[in-house]
Formats: structure tokens, C-alpha cells, sequence
């Protein structure tokens, strides 16, 4: 077997336990790698301190949280053979590590206090609605209720730590003629 020099992989979990008796096994690994684990074709087991491919089969993953998933790996067809490989650290290598965006929870954005880049103050988001996909911010602007929406390129910052966000409202939105 071939092996592949740890400077090249990313450890990303362990062999937690067998699953059933044909060998399937229980991967724990940190949520961070669970698209790269969708993604990738090989796993290395770190064996005797050597990395060691396991390709996985053509079943794939089966996840049962972000932190676990069920596969079975060529090569490994018993329980016993499973069990042999319990505790074993997981890596990948590092040229299939798909990056986590760190996304902020649009529900966290409850309680932030809006700002428009022309207008200033908007007011506080008192609820972020989505509408297939469509992010709307409910907020209160000179005493009615307003649906802002909400999309990356809008955004003119974001300050987690003042709980304030400023965006580029589209023109028009509040029409302050009609009032």
C-alpha cells in the first residue's frame, strides 16, 4: 500500500466504531469537513504513523449528523476487519479540503440595528422572513413596519460586535413623499 506524507493532509476525524457486521463503519469528524467529506473519494487512516488510502465505496456516505457518518471503504468487509480500525485517526488530503464559510445565521440578525448607506438609521430588525430563498428584514421605520431585502451585495457592513448592519436599500423602498 502506498502512503502519503502527513505534511499533505488535514486529520479531520477518527474511526469511532463498526456499524453492523459487514464491515460499514461510524466516522466522527469535526463539522467543518463535512463538504469535503461529500466530495472526497479517498480517506487516509493513519496506520503504524503512516497515512493509508481507503477508497470509499461505491455506496459512499451515509451522514447521520454534521459530525457523523456511516461508509463502508474497500478492503474492509467484516466485522472484524472494521473492528481492527476503531480508533484510527482520518485525514484527507489537503488539495480536497473544501472551505467552510463561516456564514453568518440570518436569525442572529434579530435585534441588530439596521442602517441605510443614504438614509442612516433604519431601526431594529424585529424578524428576518425567508421566502424561498428570498431573505426579507422586518423592521419598524417612522412607525410602520418595512420588508427590507436582504442579499450579500446589499451589504455595505457588518459589525457583529456593534450588532449593526448597513445596506444599500434599494431606491424607492421608502417612499417618503407618501407620507
Amino acid at each position: 500500500m502506498e502512503t502519503i506524507p502527513k505534511s499533505n493532509c488535514v486529520k479531520v476525524g477518527f474511526v469511532q466504531k463498526p456499524h453492523g457486521i459487514h464491515g460499514e463503519l461510524v466516522i466522527r469528524f469535526e463539522e467543518q469537513y463535512y463538504e469535503t467529506l461529500e466530495e472526497c473519494p479517498t480517506l487516509f487512516l493513519e496506520i503504524d504513523n503512516l497515512l493509508v488510502p481507503f477508497f470509499i465505496s461505491e455506496e459512499g456516505l451515509r451522514f447521520k449528523s454534521g459530525e457523523a457518518v456511516i461508509t463502508n471503504l474497500e478492503w474492509i468487509d467484516t466485522d472484524k476487519k472494521a473492528k481492527a480500525i476503531c480508533g484510527l485517526s482520518v485525514f484527507v488530503n489537503q488539495d480536497d479540503i473544501i472551505e467552510f464559510e463561516d456564514e453568518l445565521n440570518t436569525n442572529e440578525l434579530v435585534g441588530y440595528r439596521l442602517f441605510d448607506e443614504t438614509l442612516g438609521l433604519i431601526g431594529e430588525i424585529t424578524e428576518v422572513n425567508d421566502f424561498s430563498g428570498n431573505l426579507l428584514l422586518s423592521v419598524v421605520y417612522q412607525g410602520k413596519e418595512a420588508m427590507i431585502p436582504l442579499n450579500e451585495d446589499l451589504i455595505v457592513r457588518l459589525n457583529e460586535d456593534l450588532r449593526e448592519i448597513e445596506l444599500q436599500i434599494p431606491e424607492g423602498l421608502f417612499n417618503l413623499d407618501d407620507e
